[in-house]
C-alpha cells in the first residue's frame, strides 16, 4: 500500500469519527435514521430541524442530562432521548417514540428488512401530475449553488433541464411537470446524483458538502437512497470513432450480449454484499441495462458495414428481447426514448411515392372529406401521407397506444420543424383523429402555433431582404457573390449559407442574437444565403429569429445561381460559414459563430491589422 492511499483511508476514518463525535457530543449537525425502517426521519443542525420534507427552524431548545425537547416554527415538539448505545429516542409530536441511529455514512445504510414490492407509479401519462423537491445544499463554500435536474423527454429524444437556484442558506424548492416515474439526474457540478422520480410525491434532497452526504427523505424513498448508497461497476459498449463503418453487426451484437451479462454479474454481486436491497431497486438496475442495450443494438447501424443495414436474425433479437419487452412506463428508463426512435426509424420505408387521390381516400375512409382539388393542395396530403406512413409502420410493429402517440408527435414535430411552415386545418384535423394523449397532442399544438405567430409576422417590405434580381442574368458563383457583397466594400462580411430543411443550421440561428451582441464592436455584415428553401419556410426562419437589421442582409436565390456559389465556395455541408474582407475576396479562415470566442479572436486580429 502506498502512501496516498494511508492518506485517504486516514482522511476517510477521521471524517467518519467526526461524524460519530457529533453524534455522541449532541445534537447538532447530525441525521437521523429510523432503526425499525431504515428510512431517514430527521435532520438536526443548530438552528435548523430537517423533518417532514422542510426545513424548521429551531424556536426554543432545552437540554437536561442528554435529553433535549425541541420546538419548531411550526409548533411541533420534538423529544430526543438520552443517547444509549448509539441510539436514541424520538417522540415528535403525538407520534408514538422512535428509535433512531445517527446516520454515520455518507449515504443511508443498509435498510434493515427486504421491500419484494415491483413496479413504479404508472399514471397513464398525466398532462396534470408534478412532483415536488425541497432540498438543502448545505455547507457548500459559495452562495447560490445552481442544481440542474436532466431527463429525457420521451417524444423528442432530447434531454431537458430544469434549472433551481438555491437561496442564501443554499435551500431550494421546486414543483415541475412530470409525466410519469422518470429516471432522472440531479447535477450541481461538482457532483451528480442518479434518481427516479414518480408523479404525485414530494421529496426532500439534501447534500451536505461538508460531511460529503447525500440523503432522500420522504414518502417511499428507499430506492432512491439505494441508488445513492450502492454503487456498481457497470461496463459500456463501447466502439472506437476509427472503427467507425467497418464493425461487423454480428461481432457487435455478441459484444452488446457479454457487456450486459457483465453488469447483471455486478448487480449480484452487489445483491450479495447488501442482501436487503429492495426488489425495485433490482429491478430497476437489470431493466435498465435491457434498455441501454436495445439502443446499443439499434445505434449500431450508425457505424456497422455496411451501414444503416442490420441483419435480419439481430433485427428478430432487438425485436424479442428489447422491444417486445419494454419496461412500463416508458418514461422510466431514458435510453428508451432512444431505443422507440431509432427502432421505428429504422422500418420506415427509405423512399415513398406520394399518390394524392390514394391519400384523399384514406382519408375518406377514415371520415375526413377533402373538398380542394388534390392538386391545389398537394404539400398538406403530402404531410398527411407522411404521418399515414408512420401509422402503418406502428401497426407493423404491434405498438401500443402510448408508443403509437408517442412516436406520431415526434415525426409531426419533425414535419412541422422540417417545413418551417404550420401545419393546415386540414393535417390538423387529422391528428387529432390519431393524437388523443393530452400531453402529446398539446405539444402538437403549441409547436404549431408557435410557427403560425411566426408567419403572421410581416417583414416582406424589410430592407434585410434583398431581391434575386439585384444578380439577374449572372450565371458565374463568384460573379454573383461579388455582386451581392459589393455595395459593403470597406467592411466585413461573414456569410452564412443555410437552408430552412437544415437542423444544425437553425440551430446556430437560434443564438444569432447573442452573436449580435457579442461581434457588435466589429462593424460586421451578416450575409445570408439560404440553400433550397422555399419562400414561406424562409421567410418564417427569419421572422422567428427576428434575423433583420441594418446590418443584416437576406437573399433566396434561385437554385442554379445558388448553386453556382456553393460551387465557387467549394460547399459539401451546411451551415457553412466565410468571411469576406474588405477588399470582397473570401477568406480562408475560421468563421463558425458556433465558437463565439474563438470567433471574436479572428476578428480582434483582422481588426488590428487593418488599422496598422
Amino acid at each position: 500500500m502506498n502512501k496516498k492511499f494511508f492518506t485517504t483511508l486516514f482522511l476517510a476514518l477521521v471524517a467518519v469519527a467526526g461524524l460519530a463525535q457529533d453524534a455522541e457530543n449532541g445534537l447538532a449537525d447530525t441525521y437521523w435514521r429510523n432503526d425499525k425502517t431504515g428510512d431517514w426521519l430527521i435532520g438536526i443542525t443548530e438552528k435548523q430541524v430537517i423533518y417532514d420534507n422542510l426545513v424548521w427552524d429551531i424556536v426554543a431548545q432545552t437540554e437536561a442530562k442528554d435529553s433535549y425537547t425541541l420546538s419548531i416554527s411550526d409548533g411541533t415538539t420534538i423529544k430526543v432521548g438520552k443517547q444509549k448505545k448509539g441510539l436514541r429516542s424520538m417522540i415528535i409530536g403525538q407520534q408514538k417514540p422512535v428509535v433512531c441511529s445517527p446516520i454515520t455514512t455518507s449515504a443511508l445504510p443498509d435498510y434493515p428488512t427486504k421491500d419484494v414490492r415491483t413496479g413504479f407509479v404508472d399514471n397513464g401519462y398525466s398532462i396534470t401530475d408534478s412532483v415536488t423537491i425541497n432540498g438543502w445544499m448545505r455547507n457548500f463554500s459559495q452562495e447560490g449553488v445552481e442544481l440542474e435536474i436532466y431527463y429525457d423527454d420521451i417524444i423528442t429524444d432530447e434531454t431537458e433541464s430544469v434549472r433551481v437556484k438555491t437561496d442564501g442558506e443554499g435551500r431550494f424548492s421546486i414543483t415541475m411537470p412530470l409525466l410519469n416515474s422518470m429516471e432522472m439526474m440531479l447535477d450541481w457540478g461538482d457532483d451528480d446524483c442518479q434518481t427516479v422520480l414518480e408523479p404525485g410525491k414530494s421529496y426532500f434532497f439534501l447534500h451536505d458538502d461538508k460531511t460529503g452526504q447525500t440523503l432522500w427523505m420522504g414518502d417511499d424513498v428507499r430506492v432512491q437512497n439505494e441508488l445513492v448508497a450502492v454503487k456498481i461497476n457497470e461496463a459500456k459498449t463501447h466502439v472506437n470513432q476509427s472503427a467507425f463503418g467497418s464493425v461487423d453487426a454480428m461481432k457487435f451484437w455478441a459484444l452488446a450480449d457479454s457487456v450486459r451479462k457483465v453488469n447483471v454479474a455486478e448487480l449480484e454481486k452487489a445483491m450479495k454484499e447488501h442482501p436487503n436491497l429492495s426488489q425495485r431497486f433490482i429491478d430497476f438496475k437489470r431493466d435498465s441495462y435491457q434498455t441501454e442495450q436495445g439502443r446499443d443494438m439499434m445505434q449500431a447501424q450508425f457505424f456497422t458495414n455496411p451501414p444503416f443495414q442490420l441483419p435480419k436474425d439481430y433485427l428478430a433479437y432487438v425485436s424479442r428481447e428489447f422491444w417486445q419487452k419494454a419496461v412500463k412506463p416508458y418514461t422510466l428508463h431514458e435510453d428508451f426514448a432512444s431505443l422507440m426512435d431509432i427502432f421505428v426509424h429504422f422500418h420506415e420505408p427509405k423512399s415513398g411515392t406520394f399518390f394524392l387521390e390514394k391519400i384523399v381516400q384514406r382519408l375518406q375512409q377514415e371520415g375526413i372529406t377533402v373538398n380542394e382539388d388534390p392538386r391545389k393542395i398537394a404539400n398538406t396530403l403530402i404531410n398527411i401521407s407522411e404521418m399515414m406512413e408512420r401509422l402503418d409502420v406502428l401497426d407493423s410493429l404491434g405498438c401500443d397506444q402510448p408508443v403509437r402517440e408517442f412516436t406520431l408527435t415526434a415525426k409531426l414535430l419533425e414535419l412541422i420543424e422540417h417545413n418551417n411552415e404550420p401545419l393546415d386545418a386540414l393535417a390538423m384535423s387529422y391528428v387529432r383523429k390519431h393524437v388523443q394523449m393530452p400531453v402529446a397532442l398539446a405539444m402538437v399544438e403549441q409547436q404549431n402555433e408557435k410557427y403560425r405567430l411566426d408567419e403572421q409576422q410581416d417583414i416582406a417590405n424589410s430592407s434585410s431582404l434583398k431581391s434575386s434580381d439585384d444578380v439577374a442574368g449572372i450565371i458565374d458563383g463568384k460573379q454573383i457573390l461579388s455582386k451581392i457583397t459589393e455595395p459593403y466594400r470597406g467592411r466585413l462580411v461573414l456569410l452564412d449559407i443555410w437552408g430552412t430543411w437544415c437542423s444544425p443550421c437553425l440551430e446556430v440561428l437560434s443564438h444569432s442574437q447573442e452573436e449580435y451582441e457579442r461581434l457588435k464592436d466589429y462593424d460586421l455584415v451578416y450575409l445570408y444565403l439560404a440553400n433550397g428553401s422555399k419562400e414561406d419556410a424562409y421567410m418564417n426562419v427569419i421572422n422567428r429569429y427576428n434575423l433583420v437589421g441594418p446590418n443584416i442582409v437576406h437573399y433566396n436565390l434561385p437554385e442554379k445561381q445558388q448553386d453556382a456559389v456553393e460551387e465557387f465556395l467549394n460547399v459539401h455541408a451546411w451551415p457553412h460559414f466565410r468571411l469576406i474582407d474588405r477588399e470582397g475576396n473570401v477568406l480562408d479562415v475560421n468563421a463558425d459563430p458556433s465558437n463565439l470566442d474563438a470567433l471574436a479572436e479572428q476578428l480582434e486580429r483582422m481588426k488590428s491589422n487593418h488599422s496598422k
